[in-house]
């Protein structure tokens, strides 16, 4: 069976196909460390018992981005970012799916090298048809330039 050739760290060190770096594992833990553990943030036993009963609230079976799936998470519209009135106001939550919520975090808040987000999301699907979302200001997106997009368009080229 082949292997995948082992690539160079950011840091200039060569690191074997499916391992991480000495240097990003460090980067990794010093961020966990300043961020503080689930506890800390808010994330208790209440956080469990009162989100369980927000997703059992009629209307709140499905994910709140649109897609369909169940619901099965709360998500908070705004980040507290350690505000605790922010993090309990039930107006400031809503159902989500985790795959979904996990595109809006990345989106929003950057991440996989991507800008963070100017705006807020519109919706998680990206493959869903119509005007594909863009990042930040400029016309750039995950997957190339912004275009109309249809389900059913013929891509074929019709100059032959």
């Amino acid at each position: 069976m082949p292997m995948r050739a082992p690539r160079i760290c950011s840091c200039g060190k060569v690191v074997p196909s499916g391992q991480r770096c000495a240097c990003q594992r460090a980067k990794a833990k010093a961020h966990d460390a300043k961020r503080g553990s689930a506890a800390s943030r808010g994330y208790t036993g209440n956080w469990r018992k009162e989100s369980k009963a927000f997703l059992a609230l009629p209307g709140h079976e499905r994910c709140a981005c649109g897609c369909g799936r169940v619901a099965n998470m709360v998500d908070h519209i705004r980040a507290p970012k350690g505000d605790q009135a922010l993090f309990w106001d039930r107006s400031n939550w809503q159902p989500f799916n985790v795959d979904c919520n996990r595109r809006k975090a990345i989106r929003s808040e950057g991440g996989f090298g991507r800008p963070m987000a100017m705006h807020e999301p519109r919706a998680c699907r990206p493959d869903t048809p119509g005007r594909v979302e863009t990042f930040g200001q400029g016309g750039e997106t995950a997957w190339g330039p912004a275009r109309d997009i249809s389900p059913n368009s013929d891509r074929r080229d019709k100059s032959r």
